[in-house]
């Protein structure tokens, strides 16, 4: 745990430079410019794709916010001003990534931009992102699983959201009030861990020249159906607000939308690419 990487002064003012904040705006700033630079690639306008990848990630982050304030309602209850914080804290990943999607593909269309292609193009900055953030979870202590026995469990200090989780919940000895604290399953390192391996599936299929839009959904269907496993082994906070079937269900009605999606990306004819290298880019259904 290092929630803080480094303090230092700027014109007499102390700057502190906190991990969770400082990975999150690299997961933005690299999952923008890698996406940009991918689908340019491929042989797409670099200053629309710009455009789009900018606006929708920055979108994303009110759709963040929305959904941790109904997940976790009790947390804004006791300090309202927390709704409108900037401090980059209190974010839900999905919340985030749904309204991006859907400000994406509106602006893939206003654009005349081909979506499956664009969606493709952005699986390898969707990944780097995920273990942008999920870095700076780890390193802030935040998002950490429940007690484990496990070899590789992590084990936080004592004033650790962990600490703190254990002792409020009973997950630990009499030995927790002196600052013992159990070790926990680190399930931002297995967000990590399943991010790049669903990444690097993704672009195998990419290089496959499985119709436009798979690579896409595989990836998001992989790690949908990650979170809804992960999900289990999180400790849930004590200001979460939502019943216990809440994420398991938005998680299965999202996976399932993926495998339609999915069948109907693969039963689609995909046209046959032209000498000049222009194939594929009025795919845009």
């Amino acid at each position: 745990m290092h929630p803080i990487l480094a303090t230092f002064s700027i014109g007499g003012s102390e700057v502190v430079l906190r991990a969770y904040g400082t990975f999150y705006a690299l997961a933005w700033i690299a999952s923008v410019a890698l996406a940009t630079v991918i689908v340019r690639r491929r042989g797409l306008s670099w200053w629309r794709a710009l455009v789009t990848f900018a606006v929708s990630l920055t979108v994303g982050v009110a759709g963040a916010r929305a959904l941790d304030l109904g997940v976790n309602w009790g947390y804004y209850a006791d300090d309202p001003s927390r709704i409108y914080d900037f401090g980059f804290r209190g974010f839900a990943l999905y919340g985030g990534l749904i309204l991006s999607l859907i400000t994406g593909a509106l602006l893939v269309r206003a654009f005349q931009l081909p979506l499956w292609h664009m969606a493709d193009g952005a699986v390898p900055a969707l990944a780097v992102g995920v273990v942008f953030m999920r870095t700076g979870c780890f390193l802030n202590g935040c998002c950490f699983g429940t007690v484990t026995s496990l070899p590789w469990g992590v084990t936080y200090p004592p004033g650790s959201p962990a600490w703190a989780w254990q002792l409020a919940t009973g997950k630990t000895s009499v030995l927790g009030l002196v600052g013992r604290v159990e070790p926990v399953h680190p399930t931002q390192l297995y967000e990590m861990i399943a991010a790049v391996a669903l990444g690097v599936l993704s672009v195998w299929l990419l290089r496959r020249r499985t119709p436009s839009g798979v690579p896409f959904l595989v990836f998001a269907l992989g790690f949908t159906l990650f979170r809804l496993g992960d999900h289990f082994l999180r400790a849930q906070l004590p200001t979460v607000s939502t019943p216990t079937w809440f994420y398991p269900l938005l998680y299965a009605l999202i996976s399932a939308g993926l495998v339609g999606l999915i069948a109907w990306r693969v039963r689609i004819p995909q046209p046959v690419p032209s000498r000049a290298g222009g194939g594929g880019q009025n795919d845009s259904r």
